[in-house]
């Protein structure tokens, strides 16, 4: 499985990468409200997943998906799942697994 989970909100982004049994974290952090995301790097940071799920804010969602439409066409075919959420704090371990249960078994 080569799989990542992208969570992004108005102050932080953060990448779940599920490689196998291996699972790696990075996250990405706005110092002031009126800056505005690099997509490009964190796109990079990916390193080309089978499969990406975005959870987040709508509106935050949907210009990311705008952007890989734009910029990363390949990447934006990846996408087999947008959930919309509020959560205001990292990413927890269980809500991980109930990702990869419901969304990456037996598509490894």
């Amino acid at each position: 499985m080569n799989a990542c989970i992208l969570y992004l909100n108005k102050k932080r982004i953060e990448m779940i990468k599920l490689e196998s049994d291996h699972m790696e974290s990075k996250s990405w952090e706005k110092l002031k409200e009126t800056d505005k995301w690099d997509f490009a790097e964190i796109t990079k940071t990916l390193d080309s997943p089978n499969e990406v799920i975005l959870v987040g804010e709508s509106g935050l969602n949907m210009e990311y998906r705008r952007w890989l439409a734009n910029h990363d066409r390949v990447l934006a075919k990846k996408l087999i799942a947008v959930i919309g959420s509020a959560i205001e704090t990292k990413i927890n371990p269980s809500v991980v697994s109930h990702f990869k249960e419901k969304y990456f078994r037996g598509r490894a």
